[in-house]
């Protein structure tokens, strides 16, 4: 799943490339700040070399999610009300992956976050994800 990923993001940049040969590159903008009564998932990763994670998130009335780095791609798909999958790819550093927003009257405790899979940029599955770590927080 990760490879057919990583593959329509080559293909993908690789089409971009070609469209933009005659323009100016341009810096990827900022991303844009979280909405209020958000919540930001972040990672703790004892490597140096991620290159995408699929996470599963879970909790009441999921929605409004967007990636935290606007230099990664995201991906996200509504399992239920209470349960999302996000893929993450990119050059992912420990700290913040993506926002959501908690919804009204729920606190943080109600929501979960779980890696299901990790791939290193070389495109190799992590064998564990035994010493990765989400944590979930309120947005400053």
């Amino acid at each position: 799943m990760i490879r057919i990923l990583l593959l329509a993001f080559v293909t993908t940049a690789v089409a971009s490339a070609i469209g933009c040969a005659d323009h100016a590159t341009q810096p990827n903008p900022p991303a844009p700040p979280p909405p209020a009564g958000s919540a930001v998932v972040s990672l703790t990763t004892p490597n140096s070399d991620d290159g995408a994670l699929v996470v599963t998130l879970s909790g009441p009335g999921l929605t409004t999610m967007q990636v935290s780095s606007s230099s990664n791609l995201f991906y996200s798909r509504a399992v239920s009300d209470s349960e999302a999958r996000v893929i993450v790819v990119g050059d992912i550093a420990a700290g913040p992956l993506f926002s959501f927003k908690v919804a009204d009257g729920k606190q943080l405790s109600a929501y979960g976050a779980t890696i299901q899979q990790v791939a290193t940029r070389g495109d190799s599955l992590r064998a564990s994800t035994a010493s990765y770590k989400l944590t979930i927080g309120a947005t400053p």
